[in-house]
């Protein structure tokens, strides 16, 4: 996902705001998706097992499968924020040496 380039059109507070929405975003789905899917595949591949004493390979490989997948969308959005955060700093740069 690139920033748009609507977003330099927008002021330097309506950035700000949509970031912090993105933060938030991040923070809900690291709590709900990522940490969820992190300690199901926790749960398999632990010494004594809640689930089921014998796990099966399948079982396990899928569990790392969605695992992988919460980690990689976590990352998107991280990979997304960053650079509108990015966008944020370059936008008050250029209002700072404006004012100048």
């Amino acid at each position: 996902m690139a920033v748009p380039a609507t977003y330099r059109r927008l002021p330097l507070r309506d950035l700000i705001t949509d970031a912090e929405k993105r933060s938030r975003d991040v923070a809900e789905n690291l709590q709900t998706n990522l940490i969820a899917r992190l300690n199901d595949l926790n749960d398999l591949s632990r010494t004594v097992r809640k689930k089921s004493h014998f796990p099966t390979l399948l079982a396990l490989h899928n569990s790392l499968k969605a695992s992988l997948e919460a980690a990689q969308e976590a990352d998107d959005l991280l990979a997304y924020l960053e650079r509108q955060l990015g966008e944020i700093r370059d936008h008050a740069q250029r209002e700072r040496f404006n004012r100048n």
